[in-house]
């Protein structure tokens, strides 16, 4: 069985999505210059994590998508173990980057009990696993969900693109959780506009301290 048209779509975005991420990222270290926020170090280390972790995981299926448009034959993509290593380090990293996040984000108002976030994996995981998107949908909703209520109270259009830019993520996991393979199109396009609000929202906010 070839790589599909689908694989070669993901892998590709997921690289481009990586450097979205490390854009984010840098961006937000320009916003703590100007808003002094400590969220924004949370949102730098954060998508730096998560960008480095999609890097690895995109290079790692371009590279097996080029080798498989050059003709070379290869098993099913997502059973390669190279693949599952890869998306071992993009979800590490993505549940990191979440972590680090919803901590910054209640850090005063509740203590965040992470071990009643994780649920029994197992390893080697399966890209695109039920269980482990089914984690980063419920950290991202959590987000999303915390950043839309603070939009409540402050009517902010940079606080609404946070909210908005997460829900994303959440969307683009819940996507695979209930879709499987069969939204991966769709949900690589809702984790790249998730990337693309908080991208902006940040750029946004560094001009404004210009």
């Amino acid at each position: 069985m070839g790589l599909s048209a689908f694989f070669v779509f993901d892998a590709f975005t997921e690289f481009f999505s990586a450097f979205t991420a490390l854009a984010v990222a840098y961006y937000a270290i320009k916003a703590h210059r100007v808003l002094e926020d400590s969220r924004m170090l949370a949102l730098n280390l954060g998508f730096a994590i998560l960008g480095a972790g999609m890097l690895i995981h995109g290079g790692i299926k371009v590279k097996v998508a080029l080798a498989v448009l050059s003709g070379i034959k290869t098993p099913p993509a997502r059973m390669m173990p190279v693949v599952r290593i890869g998306y071992l380090v993009a979800f590490a990293t993505q549940f990191a980057a979440y972590i680090l996040i919803l901590i910054a984000m209640f850090l005063g108002e509740r203590r965040l009990e992470e071990s009643l976030l994780i649920p029994p994996l197992a390893l080697p995981l399966i890209e695109y696993d039920a269980r482990t998107e089914s984690l980063l949908a419920l950290l991202a909703a959590v987000i999303a969900l915390r950043t839309g209520l603070s939009y409540s109270e402050s009517d902010s259009r940079w606080t609404a693109l946070v909210a908005a830019g997460f829900a994303l993520l959440a969307l683009s996991h819940a996507l695979l959780v209930f879709g499987g393979p069969r939204l991966l199109v769709t949900a690589d396009i809702s984790r790249l506009l998730g990337f693309a609000c908080l991208l902006w929202m940040l750029v946004g906010v560094s001009r404004v301290g210009e």
